[in-house]
């Protein structure tokens, strides 16, 4: 039956925008044709499933592609070694929830994604102080400032950390720059699939705190959110999430995929219509299709039906 068929019986109104609007957004087709309490239902269901996969996996089981060892292993012509995540193809079908990546794979391959410092940062800091006299690394927690400044070699970043040493909790007031050995690679990239930005400064000076803390303090900063959800993954951090989350990360990938594969079912259904449970042809047609009663089929035949009983009497 095809969609102008079923229109006779159930108003599906624009079939094709209908079905569009229900891959943008499940369920949005079917509230577009007023059945709001299906379309409310599956959005429920479909998107509830496609989040709580997202949030099993840290926000991060939703990508385009992923790179291997990037700094190192590289193919023959010289290009990084990337493999496309084909359950992508199933994810994209949620529709809007899953496009950010197409978006973010963009800004992650832009030439603008790199790791230079584009403004002031003023962030909470966590890592450990390296190069102490006791050679143990000492756990530090704080804020941060980094800014970029004119340097020898072009720009450098210039920083300043309080806070405070753990266990102990004494207060540390340090200065930072840049160290000359790891120009360029003191900031991890700009847009990268972790909510973390790795920072590894030198310590140019100690304005508080005891002697011998350490020559370099290395540790993260939060990265904003629009820089890292949805980012293609590197193989460190495909690792990292499959060492620590173990089977919750292939299941929160299952639940993603999922979502997209049972949106078609939604995406049909507002194309086609409910498979079931169609209304009955209009007041109009009950007379054309009701079978005639016996008055009538009297009429028609000139002779009256005698009934079984009444001629087995006779």
């Amino acid at each position: 039956m095809t969609p102008s068929e079923n229109s006779d019986l159930f108003h599906l109104k624009n079939p094709g925008l209908a079905a569009f609007l229900s891959w943008l957004l499940p369920g949005l087709g079917q509230m577009y044709q007023g059945r709001v309490f299906k379309g409310a239902l599956f959005a429920l269901c479909i998107l509830g499933m496609f989040f709580c996969g997202v949030q099993m996996g840290e926000g991060r089981p939703v990508y385009c592609y992923y790179e291997i060892n990037p700094d190192r292993m590289e193919n023959q012509d010289g290009a990084v070694r990337r493999f496309r995540n084909y359950g992508y193809i199933s994810q994209f079908l949620v529709g809007l929830p899953a496009l950010p990546a197409i978006v973010q794979t963009k800004r992650f391959d832009s030439p603008d994604n790199t790791n230079e410092l584009d403004a002031p940062v003023d962030e909470q800091f966590e890592g450990v102080l390296l190069g102490s006299e006791e050679g143990l690394p000492q756990k530090v927690i704080g804020s941060i400032n980094l800014k970029q400044v004119p340097g020898l070699r072009g720009p450098e970043i210039e920083g300043r950390f309080q806070g405070i040493l753990q266990p102990s909790g004494e207060k540390i007031d340090l200065e930072l720059r840049e160290s000359n050995f790891n120009s360029g690679r003191s900031l991890g990239r700009k847009i990268s699939a972790d909510p973390k930005r790795y920072v590894s400064l030198e310590v140019a000076k100690v304005v508080e705190g005891p002697e011998g803390l350490g020559s370099s303090l290395q540790g993260t900063i939060p990265r904003p959110f629009y820089n890292w959800y949805q980012v293609p993954l590197q193989d460190q951090q495909l690792q990292d999430m499959n060492a620590r989350l173990g089977k919750r990360w292939e299941l929160a990938m299952v639940f993603t995929w999922m979502a997209g594969l049972l949106n078609i079912l939604v995406i049909w259904d507002a194309y086609e219509g409910p498979a079931y449970g169609y209304k009955p042809q209009t007041a109009k047609n009950d007379g054309e299709n009701s079978p005639p009663s016996s008055e009538t089929a009297d009429h028609q035949t000139g002779q009256k039906q005698t009934p079984p009983d009444a001629k087995g009497q006779a």
